[in-house]
């Protein structure tokens, strides 16, 4: 049997479409599952040995592009497409069996999870809870010798911070990130870790600038896709915004603190029993909307001492 996965373009949102590849891995394991994916999240299926094969879709390519990728992908000759981007790929590529292009939710503010998961449901197919990232145990080796070069020893408790995210509207301030990392430091003997990509360097600067200590390590840019997965593994705790970070420790079972303001946690947020959400109780709040139409207060009126109040009681039972 030839399977088609078509995931999302972000990594965030690939992460939370993972479990459907898992319950297509488990319900037809002696299948060929390929995978289309656009080119930022293509890392996470590369190394995966249950994917058959990973075709990089980029959306902004021209109709010849298009056209040819389609044909490649007609040839493959599909027995089953599922596809989480509602697109019409699974129709043109002429898949025996495909998921539906439209479902229709009923219910308030489901986990985007669970939203990918329901079109499995509707094709008859069972999912179970697990973890759905792969991690080489080469990025594993690699990212223990980058932590044992900061300082970072087998043992140690390890929390991260993500103090970026690609989003401006989900971005809390650096200056709150910087009073909330101070009172961590003071409060136990931890080691914090910055993370995210080469283009969020600027944050993390602004944070070891601000303080000076062998116990806080910038690894902001120093990782690519899946050594990040090996060193969110490491973490008793991440502290994040809304983002691919966030998914990604959910998934490994790490334990999460998230700061949200727009958007919603009920769609998006954290679903361990131990994770928290942090916000401000607003009626604007969440808005959902791409643009702020007030002055972005479910954001800036967010205090540290808010975080830090939920925060410690967190890390008080890690």
């Amino acid at each position: 049997m030839k399977i088609l996965f078509i995931t999302l373009s972000n990594i965030g949102d690939a992460i939370l479409a993972l479990p459907v590849l898992s319950a297509l891995k488990d319900n037809f394991p002696g299948a060929k599952i390929d995978v289309v994916v656009g080119p930022r999240p293509k890392e996470i299926f590369e190394k995966d040995p249950g994917v058959n094969r990973v075709f990089v879709y980029d959306k902004q390519t021209g109709l010849k592009t298009k056209m040819d990728f389609i044909r490649i992908l007609r040839a493959q000759m599909y027995d089953l497409a599922v596809d989480m981007r509602t697109s019409l790929i699974p129709i043109l590529i002429g898949a025996k069996k495909r998921s539906k292009l439209f479902s229709i939710n009923k219910t308030r503010a489901i986990h985007k999870r669970s939203v990918h998961l329901n079109k499995l449901k509707e094709l008859g197919i069972e999912c179970r809870l697990r973890q759905n990232i792969f991690i080489d145990e080469e990025d594993r080796k690699s990212v223990a010798g980058l932590l044992e070069a900061k300082g970072v020893k087998e043992g140690d408790m390890v929390i991260g911070v993500s103090p970026s995210c690609r989003s401006l509207l989900k971005q809390w301030r650096t200056d709150g990130f910087i009073d909330v990392i101070k009172t961590l430091l003071n409060h136990g003997d931890f080691k914090i870790v910055l993370i995210g990509d080469s283009a969020q360097k600027n944050s993390s600067k602004k944070i070891t600038d601000a303080i000076a200590s062998e116990n806080l390590i910038d690894l902001t840019g120093e990782t690519d896709l899946n050594q990040l997965f090996a060193l969110i593994e490491r973490m008793k705790l991440l502290l994040t915004c809304d983002s691919a970070a966030l998914h990604i420790a959910c998934d490994l079972g790490v334990r999460v603190a998230a700061i949200f303001g727009p958007t919603d946690p009920g769609e998006y947020g954290p679903t361990g029993k131990d994770d928290v959400v942090i916000r401000k109780d607003l009626k604007c709040a969440p808005c959902k909307k791409p643009r702020c139409r007030f002055n972005h207060e479910c954001m800036k009126d967010l205090s540290a001492q808010d975080v830090i109040e939920k925060l410690i009681h967190t890390v008080g039972h890690v």
